[in-house]
C-alpha cells in the first residue's frame, strides 16, 4: 500500500487523518512541524504528502520549493489541508495542475481518500530531472538555467515559468493562462503586470545564458512563445 507523510503542527487535524489512512490500509508517517518533515523525506520513500497548512514554521511554497530541490527525482504529488478562506484565496498555494490537490479543514475523513487516490496515480512517471529545448537545459533540481553562454540560477517562480513555456514549445500561451497555472490564480483574477514584471528579469537571464539570443518572444495581445 502507498506511504503517506502528513505533515500538520495541529495535532487534532494530523491525528484524524493518520487514523483514517491507516485504517485505509495506508502506511502513515507524521511530522509536526515542516522541517521535521523535510527531514523524514531524507531516509524515506512516499507516495504523497499531506500538508497542513495550518503548521507555523514553513509556508506551503517554502515546503514545495524545498520538497522539490531535495528530491527533484522524484514526481511526490501534495494534498494540500487549507482554511476555508485560503481555498478561495488565489494563488494561496502552489498547486500544480493535475498533480495535487486540496482539502479544505474541517474535512470528512472520506474526503482524504477521494483527493488521494487520483493523484496517486498520476505520480507513477516521475518527469526528468533536466528539460532541454532549443539549446537550454533547465535543471529541475538545482533551478539552474544552462546556455551556450553559461548557467544562472532561476527565483523559484521564474522557473515555473520558464518550465512551463518550455514543455510547450511553440504554443503561444496567453498571459491569463500563466496567471492560473504558474502562480495559481483563479481564472482573471491576476494582473498581467505579473507576467510582464517577471518576464522581464526571466529574459535577462535567458539571454545572460545564451549570449543575448532571445527564446521567448511576446506576440502583442496574444501572449508569450517558447522559440525552438
Amino acid at each position: 500500500m502507498a506511504t503517506i507523510l502528513i505533515v500538520s503542527g495541529e495535532s487534532a487535524t494530523g491525528q484524524s487523518a493518520s487514523q483514517h489512512l491507516a485504517a485505509k490500509g495506508y502506511d502513515v508517517v507524521s511530522a509536526a512541524s515542516a522541517t521535521e518533515g523535510l527531514r523524514a523525506l531524507h531516509g524515506l520513500e512516499v507516495d504523497a504528502v499531506l500538508f497542513d497548512t495550518g503548521v507555523g514554521d514553513m509556508s506551503a511554497q517554502e515546503f514545495c520549493d524545498w520538497l522539490r530541490r531535495q528530491s527533484p527525482d522524484r514526481n511526490v504529488p501534495l494534498l494540500f489541508l487549507v482554511s476555508p478562506s485560503q481555498r478561495w484565496l488565489p494563488g494561496s498555494v502552489p498547486l500544480r495542475i493535475g498533480r495535487d490537490a486540496l482539502v479544505s479543514k474541517p474535512f470528512r475523513p472520506e474526503e482524504l481518500e477521494q483527493a488521494l487516490q487520483p493523484l496517486l496515480g498520476a505520480a507513477t512517471a516521475p518527469p526528468p530531472r533536466t528539460l532541454s529545448a532549443a539549446g537550454l537545459s533547465l535543471d529541475r533540481g538545482l533551478f539552474a538555467l544552462t546556455g551556450e553562454a553559461g548557467s544562472v540560477t532561476l527565483t523559484p517562480t521564474e522557473f515555473r515559468l520558464l518550465e512551463y513555456l518550455m514543455e510547450r514549445p511553440g504554443v503561444v500561451v496567453a498571459a491569463d493562462e500563466l496567471l492560473e497555472k504558474v502562480w495559481g490564480f483563479f481564472p482573471h483574477t491576476g494582473s498581467r503586470d505579473v507576467v510582464r514584471t517577471h518576464m522581464r528579469n526571466l529574459r535577462a537571464k535567458i539571454r545572460y545564458a545564451t549570449a543575448g539570443r532571445e527564446t521567448v518572444r511576446t506576440l502583442p495581445r496574444r501572449g508569450y512563445r517558447f522559440v525552438v
